[in-house]
């Protein structure tokens, strides 16, 4: 069996990219089902250790707002995807080669009288709205907008493959910066690994009073119920009970000091971080919008990478024969 080199890389990339979608549609079809049965929750009351949902409004310490480097929009928090054309026989494509954000964390206000501390490193985005967008190529690099300029020159120690640096017209490169942007009040729903975001005093051995009061209330609250359920069979056994009524006790026993803003007086009570294992998920897109989305996406990418593999696997064996 003899198969050309042509053939070849294409029967490596054919069969890589297939294997690649149809695992990437699993996971994207297993973050919305974690959407789907797990319940949004007030900052507040939420249990803490645990994946949690929450809906909020997007704050901002003192309404010290930012311009956009592109648009110039005023906004609590933007981000500039960096990407490359890239050029093949038969088509291009834009490749992304780096992201910025104009700063690590988002504020999230539900009313509860607590707040939410979201790190968006290792977050995957879900949104809608205006996105702006801006050309140019590498030779050319000295001629941008100078805040874009500015932006990007203050973040070289960040960008992992970008580089500032003017190209020589010959081996130019064009490049693509895509700008969206987070605005003050704008409703967003984030789902994760809900860390405290209280310092606790040293913690005493949890006391059985506390705990039966614990267990009351878990018993009493559909929303704990479905919380500690963690095989989401709907029924809340011994040991899932147990489980709920040792975290919530503890919490109800400790008394915290909070970690906030000079300018704030509520109690940042939960800090999401990417976490291994566990959804990280940041949107602006309805509960109900989301989910449609992410699982046609999902079922797009198991069916087509399926497909793409077997396909370009019957086309090496045509080939080679």
């Amino acid at each position: 069996m003899v198969i050309n080199l042509e053939a070849l890389l294409t029967g490596i990339f054919g069969v890589g990219g297939g294997v690649h979608w149809f695992f990437q549609g699993f996971r994207e079809l297993k973050s919305s089902r974690t959407i789907q049965n797990i319940p949004t929750s007030r900052i507040m009351t939420g249990a803490i250790g645990t994946n949690v949902e929450i809906k909020g409004k997007i704050i901002s310490p003192s309404n010290r707002l930012l311009s956009a480097p592109i648009s110039r929009q005023a906004c609590v928090f933007y981000s500039i995807e960096i990407q490359r054309l890239v050029k093949s026989k038969d088509h291009s494509y834009w490749k992304k080669v780096d992201q910025i954000y104009s700063n690590e964390e988002l504020s999230v206000d539900d009313g509860s009288g607590a707040i939410a501390r979201v790190f968006i490193d290792g977050a995957e985005i879900q949104r809608r709205g205006r996105v702006e967008k801006f050309q140019i190529r590498s030779n050319e690099f000295l001629s941008m907008p100078e805040p874009l300029h500015s932006v990007l020159k203050q973040n070289e120690d960040k960008l992992r493959e970008f580089k500032l640096k003017n190209s020589s017209w010959l081996f130019s490169q064009k490049y693509r910066f895509v700008e969206w942007c987070f605005v003050p009040e704008e409703l967003v729903y984030v789902l994760g690994y809900a860390e405290p975001g209280i310092r606790p005093f040293k913690r005493n051995k949890l006391k059985f009073t506390q705990f039966l009061q614990a267990k009351k209330m878990i018993e009493q609250d559909t929303q704990l119920q479905s919380r500690f359920d963690q095989n989401q069979d709907g029924i809340l056994d011994a040991g899932e009970l147990e489980r709920g009524a040792q975290i919530v006790g503890v919490g109800l026993q400790t008394e915290p000091v909070p970690i906030q803003e000079k300018e704030d007086v509520r109690p940042i009570k939960m800090i999401f971080k990417k976490r291994k294992g566990f959804t990280f998920l940041i949107s602006n897109i309805k509960e109900k919008d989301l989910v449609k989305k992410l699982s046609m996406k999902a079922t797009f990418k198991v069916w087509g990478g399926s497909i793409l593999a077997i396909a370009t696997v019957a086309y090496l064996i045509h080939v080679s024969i």
